[in-house]
């Protein structure tokens, strides 16, 4: 089992007055026109394998990288459901590569030079950097310098050190264009039924196996940030979190039970009430892309892979 590090570092002083700036703080004034099936289960994470099938998460180590990672992924789906569902005129720029965002958020979107106070992030600080500073992807070219797989120690320079002055103007040119803050399950819900994934930050644990519908139990204390990017209603709505801790990190049985292998073994689902929970601290955070947000079909698809 991979190492259980975590890294939020919750600030719900800074995070209200992050919010006070914003022109639509909250997704009913964001996305007013987003709406919910709730007939229907929606799993974004079928746009991120179209685009790119050899999609595999990845681990965040021993660094508390988490509000990172959880961002960066969030970033991706966003940009595979602009292209897939919303046929909006983007390049896809591969995955992001997660100390970009982690950095940011520690140094650059709090106005510094370096930050030495050990690992660990915010939500909000993670937003204010996909929305001001932008991300960088592995695989580019970014004037003679080129990323292609993930390195702990570069999350713990860039973490302290802030991303590199050459890089940030490559980094700008991958911004979403607007952030707002989801407070409960409906949020989320309303924000991932129309192709957006949310960033959910908080100190809500879990156990490590999940249960005969595929979710794990809340227990614990866990001061994390992860991804959520599907949602399911029935006779127990919830959302899928995917973690940042490797492969096979939980045990026991999946929902729906041909989920694609990359997506198995790094996620669970959550009740609705745990999520709600969540999103309570009010740290919680879903981007929008070129259109900011709007209602967007997402269609059935399985290429393959389901």
């Amino acid at each position: 089992m991979e190492p259980r590090a975590f890294g939020y570092d919750p600030d719900p002083s800074g995070a209200a007055a992050f919010v006070a700036t914003l022109a639509r703080p909250t997704l009913a004034q964001a996305g007013p026109d987003l709406v919910t099936d709730e007939k229907t289960d929606v799993f974004l994470y079928e746009a991120l394998l179209k685009l790119m099938p050899s999609w595999q998460r990845g681990s965040q180590g021993s660094v508390g990288s988490c509000v990172g990672w959880a961002s960066a992924l969030c970033v991706d789906i966003l940009a595979a459901c602009d292209i897939v569902y919303r046929k909006e005129a983007e390049v896809w720029g591969g995955r992001t590569i997660e100390a970009s965002l982690y950095g940011l958020s520690r140094v650059e979107a709090r106005g510094q030079r370096t930050n030495n106070g050990g690992d660990g992030s915010t939500g909000f600080h993670a937003a204010k950097s996909i929305r001001d500073y932008g991300c960088l992807h592995y695989g580019q070219d970014y004037g003679g310098t080129r990323f292609d797989s993930h390195s702990s120690q570069r999350e713990r320079d860039w973490g302290r050190n802030g991303l590199p002055d050459v890089l940030e103007p490559f980094a700008k040119e991958r911004r979403a264009t607007e952030t707002t803050l989801c407070t409960s399950f409906m949020d989320v819900a309303r924000a991932v039924s129309n192709g957006y994934a949310c960033n959910v930050c908080s100190l809500q644990g879990f156990s490590m196996s999940r249960d005969e519908d595929g979710f794990c139990r809340p227990g614990g204390t866990w001061p994390h940030a992860m991804c959520i990017c599907s949602i399911r209603w029935g006779k127990r709505p919830g959302a899928l979190i995917v973690n940042s801790w490797g492969s096979s990190n939980t045990v026991g049985k999946h929902y729906p039970a041909n989920i694609p292998e990359p997506v198995r073994v790094c996620s669970f689902w959550a009740d609705a009430d745990v999520i709600d929970r969540m999103c309570r601290g009010e740290d919680t955070y879903t981007y929008a892309g070129y259109s900011g947000f709007k209602a967007t079909k997402i269609e059935n698809w399985t290429g393959g892979t389901l």
